[in-house]
Formats: C-alpha cells, sequence, structure tokens
C-alpha cells in the first residue's frame, strides 16, 4: 500500500522505525508498502493515529474532499475546460456578463453536465474557436443553428453547419443547475 509509504516518508520516519511502533517486524511494513499484505486491525489503528489520517484512508476506500466537488471556472476555453476535467461529468462555470439575464446575472454559478449536444430551446454552454465558455439557449434549424442570449440588448449569434464545423462551435455541456447567493 504506497500509501503507507507516503504518510511514512512524509513523517520522516524508516521502515525500522514504524515497524517498533506496530510492534511488527521491518519486513511486515515492506510487505504492506508492497501492497503483498495487509495490516491487521490493530496495526492499522495505530498506523492511522500515527499519520492523523481514517482507517478507510489508509485502506483506499475514502474519497477525498476534492473528488466530491465540483470545478468552478469563470473564463475557459473548450481545450482548457477538457484537460482540467478529465472524467468529471460536471463542472460550474461563473456567470461573467449580463447576456442572459434576466434569468442569470453576474456572481451567479451555472452547474453544467458534459455533453454533445443540447436539444433546442435549452441553455448550454458553448465555446466557439479558441474562445472563451459562454452561456446561451441554443435554438436548431435544418441549416443552422441560433445562439441566444436572454437579454435582448446581445444580438443572436447564427451559424451554418459548415460554420460550426470550420470554427469550430463547440458543445461543452447543457445548464442544469443555477446557484445564486443571497
Amino acid at each position: 500500500m504506497s500509501i503507507i509509504k507516503d504518510l511514512r516518508k512524509q513523517k520522516g520516519m524508516s521502515q525500522q522505525q514504524l515497524a517498533e511502533l506496530c510492534g511488527v517486524h521491518q519486513t511486515a511494513v515492506s510487505q504492506w508498502e508492497k501492497g503483498r499484505t495487509m495490516p491487521d486491525r490493530s496495526s492499522l489503528r495505530l498506523l492511522a493515529k500515527t499519520f492523523g489520517v481514517t482507517m478507510e484512508a489508509l485502506l483506499g476506500e475514502e474519497k477525498t474532499e476534492d473528488e466530491n466537488k465540483i470545478p468552478v471556472f469563470s473564463l475557459i476555453t473548450a481545450a482548457a475546460l477538457c484537460s482540467k476535467l478529465g472524467s468529471n461529468d460536471y463542472f460550474a462555470l461563473n456567470v461573467t456578463d449580463g447576456s442572459m439575464s434576466p434569468m442569470m446575472f453576474p456572481g451567479d454559478t451555472v452547474v453544467v453536465c458534459r455533453s454533445m449536444d443540447v436539444n433546442s430551446g435549452e441553455t448550454g454552454v458553448f465555446s466557439i474557436g479558441n474562445g472563451n465558455a459562454i452561456i446561451r439557449k441554443i435554438i436548431k434549424k435544418d441549416t443552422s443553428i441560433m445562439l441566444v442570449s436572454e437579454n435582448t440588448s446581445y444580438e443572436p449569434l447564427i451559424f451554418s453547419k459548415v460554420e460550426c464545423d470550420a470554427l469550430p462551435v463547440f458543445v461543452l455541456g447543457k445548464a442544469v443547475e443555477l446557484r445564486r447567493k443571497l
């Protein structure tokens, strides 16, 4: 279990010192670190107390706090988003302009489910060329798409299918939740 090795090294301990603390032979610690054997319950308790972690963390069964968080971005391109998200199904985008008011305001956060498609009439997150992600409602026509703002002072963005491929216009995901501070 490399976590034991990592924690032991962080504490500046040798295998022998850790073995003495747990009342086992140094080869037992070596076997734990290689994943060949598991510490017994009493050794796990001592290890957890020594390293200041839970027994579940030592066994690799505890999720870290970061695994439960949705990454939040303010300005991001499609390429940067893909490289930072990995396998996450959700991300959040801070609203930075008034293009979607009165539905969304600057400072609001939109939770987005990654998707290759957003149905006509739904709100999604899009990237045009190498530009930053934008939030718009999509209207699909036979030969084009329109990305429409809720705020009428913003002109709709209209792209033919050829333009969508050439620029390209990326669908980054579907807006599924709006969070706002009161």
